[in-house]
């Protein structure tokens, strides 16, 4: 199983979140599948950079009100959109090859179709929540790949790798304190990042990819070990409020989308804000006008949103064909809006 991990909130770098991959990773949390030492339970906290200023208008309306047709099921043109988007981008997850060395600490490249293809997963998530599209920049991409370097060459993940490690350079030093960082490939590390297993304190990966500031982003891969650029955007999505999984159709197949580790009911339902307090907020989900016991967490600030919070199913998970209706109170503000769950 990979490892991932990811910044924690502060002006540069914050806690180190363990993440996944495909192999174990050494618990700083990010996606992938992790190196070796450390829990191999998933990715960790993404990197922030403080609360990112998180403009306005939300994804739905000024109450937070999402609407659908009676019970919830929402037009077949959306769901059709949907499940057509989801397979279209989902149908090339080829991780391409790397030009570097690991002997001889040649960073290299990824080619163009990996790097294409989990810049395509990022922008698929996305546009699942409503948000913009982002780019990937050639400086960023250069540090990111310095940094998959590092990664790879100690097996091992660090947001502030030593000086002593093998392959060290200062861009790839640079560039681990403002990225999610994986132990596995690039393709597979961002669906890592959005299950975001083993950092029930933060999600601060999937945090990142949702974040209002994301963009431009820098995107690094060799054949074991990954990083992507998040901090230091300057992205002015204006979301009041994002949630995953989205509110609208939602593929099934994303609950369960990794072959190891934990599914999405597992790690949570997530909601981030940057202009709401979620610290404390209260949370409801309902499926047919029965209640969907939930564990509600207030997440750690600065990854990605100024506050968050997880909504992890008790006794349930999600099923197709259905609605669940989330409802999120947090001071005098509510967040409300409908899942719609289709197996595409």
């Amino acid at each position: 199983m990979a490892a991932t991990e990811s910044e924690g909130a502060g002006s540069d770098r914050g806690s180190d979140g363990g993440g996944g991959s495909a192999t174990p990773s050494d618990g700083d949390g990010g996606p992938g599948g992790g190196p070796d030492d450390g829990p191999d339970d998933g990715p960790g906290d993404g990197p922030a950079d403080g609360p990112d200023d998180g403009p306005a208008d939300g994804p739905n309306d000024s109450t937070g009100e999402t609407t659908s047709g009676e019970s919830g099921e929402p037009p077949v043109d959306e769901v059709e959109q949907m499940c057509a988007r989801w397979t279209a981008d989902r149908s090339d997850l080829s991780e391409g090859s790397w030009s570097g060395d690991v002997g001889t600490c040649e960073s290299g490249d990824t080619s163009e179709t990996g790097r294409a293809n989990a810049l395509r997963l990022v922008n698929l998530y996305r546009w699942m929540a409503d948000l913009p599209e982002v780019s990937d920049e050639a400086s960023r991409n250069e540090g990111a790949q310095d940094c998959a370097l590092i990664m790879d060459a100690n097996n091992s993940l660090s947001h502030d790798p030593p000086m002593g490690w093998s392959c060290w350079s200062s861009s790839g030093a640079s560039a681990a304190g403002s990225s999610n960082i994986s132990s596995g490939q690039g393709v597979l590390s961002v669906d890592m990042y959005m299950v975001d297993f083993g950092n029930a304190s933060t999600l601060g990966h999937r945090r990142w990819i949702m974040s209002n500031s994301l963009g431009p982003i820098g995107l690094g891969s060799t054949s074991g070990s990954s990083c992507m650029h998040v901090i230091g955007g300057n992205g002015s999505a204006g979301a009041s409020w994002t949630a995953y999984p989205s509110p609208g159709p939602f593929p099934l197949e994303a609950f369960d989308i990794l072959p190891f580790g934990d599914t999405l009911d597992q790690t949570g339902w997530s909601v981030q804000s940057d202009s709401i307090e979620l610290g404390g907020a209260s949370a409801s989900i309902t499926a047919n006008g029965e209640d969907r016991p939930v564990s509600v967490t207030t997440l750690s600030p600065g990854y990605g949103s100024g506050s968050a919070i997880s909504l992890i199913p008790q006794g349930w998970t999600a099923q197709p064909d259905t609605n669940y209706h989330v409802e999120v109170v947090a001071g005098g503000e509510t967040i409300s809006y409908d899942v719609y769950v289709v197996d595409c």
